[in-house]
């Protein structure tokens, strides 16, 4: 069974990505179809969440393990098949691939396919406008300038009450509910 995702951006209206994906192949393959169709890093933090009809966010799937609590059940991409969360056309999930600012994609399960053998999955299979450009890491550890069409707003980072940002192992450390709580506590 071939699963016909659509995506888009909140930033680019014109943006839309069509993937097909085996509904036994991982979050973590979709993801990295996804990364490389856009040329994003591959390194950066990113997360999907399962969704509502609604578009509120239920059920977390990680790119990595972020707690090392037993308590917190954590799904992780490339053990988290997308045919076990997602079945039936008009499923939602939401792609977080800036956990720093809350950027993200809309994802829908628009069709239902058969699967053809010739295709390796997973795949772009339709593409429109440009994508948003991802933040250069980097360059905000490095403080190095951001290009002017980064969303970051440069105050912020020079702000002397955000100097764990410059600290990647305590950023990776963080869930990624943590990492909004505490940039949105910060900035307070």
């Amino acid at each position: 069974m071939v699963f016909k995702f659509r995506m888009i951006s909140n930033e680019q209206d014109d943006f839309i990505r069509d993937f097909e994906i085996l509904g036994d192949q991982t979050f973590l393959q979709l993801h990295e179809a996804i990364q490389d169709n856009l040329h994003f890093d591959k390194s950066q933090i990113a997360s999907f969440f399962t969704c509502n009809q609604q578009w509120e966010k239920e059920q977390e799937i990680t790119l990595f393990e972020l707690s090392e609590e037993e308590a917190t059940k954590v799904l992780v991409m490339d053990s988290t098949n997308i045919g076990d969360y997602l079945q039936d056309t008009h499923d939602k999930m939401i792609y977080v691939y800036d956990v720093f600012n809350e950027r993200l994609f809309f994802i829908e399960l628009v069709e239902i396919l058969e699967q053809d053998s010739s295709i390796a999955y997973p795949f772009c299979s339709f593409e429109k406008g440009p994508a948003p450009e991802q933040v250069n890491l980097d360059a905000i550890f490095n403080s190095q300038p951001q290009e002017e069409s980064t969303p970051l707003d440069q105050a912020s980072l020079d702000d002397d009450k955000l100097p764990v940002w410059r600290d990647v192992r305590y950023i990776i450390a963080m869930s990624a509910e943590k990492i909004d709580e505490h940039i949105f506590l910060s900035r307070g």
